[in-house]
This record gives structure tokens, sequence and C-alpha cells, in this order.
């Protein structure tokens, strides 16, 4: 990606399409503040039919059900103990005796880093994911053998937060603008028209200027 982002080529092509982009939005700025000046009444009942709104809390809601997995996972306590104390010792294993820094910053795209930066953005990593997999065998543990310790943590530790309850009120029709566009339809098209003129002029210099 970053050879990618490097090639004069891409950039230049990049550069080109978000001009383009902001050019098609400038003449589509245009025609809409012409609409409201010239014709208002046609121009809003246009917008007021192809208007839709889209209620986030209601499309998300299913994501925010809580499921309790507590009945499976005792059913299948013995098999789940095993797979996260082979794997956690299994990846604590490679981690420890295997691990290769070098290949591991040329993975996660570091060589560009000062060495010092990217040796410790590795090493952190390295120590973040041994004490992870420690922790998932010691979770392995509790779990074959003490599960009703495990039980106990997970109670004391499990908080259900609901993302709608946090942004409630966000998702809140706020029609203000749309009132006072409807109110005064010929300055806010006059307003829309003269900045959508900025834009292109903006933006076709831009453009000529790339060719």
């Amino acid at each position: 990606m970053g050879q990618l982002l490097e090639n004069y080529a891409f950039r230049q092509w990049v550069a080109q399409a978000l001009t383009g982009f902001f050019l098609v939005g400038g003449l589509v700025g245009v025609a809409v503040g012409l609409g409201l000046i010239v014709n208002s009444e046609r121009t809003l009942r246009f917008f007021g039919t192809v208007n839709r709104w889209v209620s986030m809390r209601r499309a998300s809601r299913p994501l925010e059900i809580p499921r309790d997995t507590s009945r499976a996972v005792q059913k299948n306590r013995r098999w789940l103990a095993a797979a996260f104390i082979a794997g956690g010792a299994f990846a604590t294993y490679i981690l420890t005796t295997k691990f290769n820094a070098n290949a591991a910053s040329q993975l996660l795209n570091l060589t560009a880093l000062h060495p010092s930066i990217a040796s410790w953005i590795v090493d952190s990593a390295r120590l973040i994911l041994i004490a992870g997999n420690l922790i998932a065998v010691l979770a392995g543990i509790l779990l074959a053998f003490f599960p009703a310790a495990l039980a106990a943590l997970e109670a004391g530790g499990s908080s259900w937060f609901s993302e709608r309850r946090l942004v409630k009120g966000v998702d809140t029709q706020n029609l203000s603008l749309d009132n006072w566009v409807a109110a005064y339809p010929r300055s806010a098209g006059a307003i829309i028209t003269a900045g959508a003129l900025l834009l292109l002029g903006n933006f076709g210099i831009m453009l000529l200027g790339m060719r």
C-alpha cells in the first residue's frame, strides 16, 4: 500500500478523481440553487418526494439484543478448555522461541520508521500477545477444573453497555435547515449557487493545472 501511495501516476489519478467528484458536486449545487431561485415550489416538492429518513436505531436494534452463551459454554466446557489451553500454550511457545522481529516488522510495514521505534512497536505487540495467550491458558484451566470460580469472575466483570442508549437522541431528525430553506427558498438558492460556483472555480482551476 505504501508503494502504491508513493507512485506518482496513482496519486495523480486520485487527485483527478477527487477533483472531478467535487466538480460534479458543484454542478449539482448550481442546479439546485437555480432551481430554488427560478421555481422554488417545484424544487421543494421534488426534494420532498426523494428525501427518506433512515433510522440507524431501528437498523441496529437486532445487534443490541443480549445473547447468553453460558449454557452452551458449560455444555462444551471441556472441549473449549482444551482448545484454550492448547491454543494459548502453542502460541506462547511460538512467540517466545520462534518469533522473528525483522519478519514481523516487514509484515507490519514498519521498515520506514526509525529502527528503535519499529523494534519498540514489534516488542510491545509481542508482549501483549504473550499476555493474552497466558490469560487464555488460565481461562481454560478455570473452565476445566474450576467452572464455579470462572462463573463468579464473569458475573463480577461482565457488564452490558447499550450503544443505542449512549447515542439516544443523536438519531433524532433535525429539520431546522430544511425548514429555513422552505421558508426562504430564493435566499437559500442564492447562497447555494454562490458556494457551488466558488467550488467549480477552485476545482476547475486545479483540474486545468493537472493537465
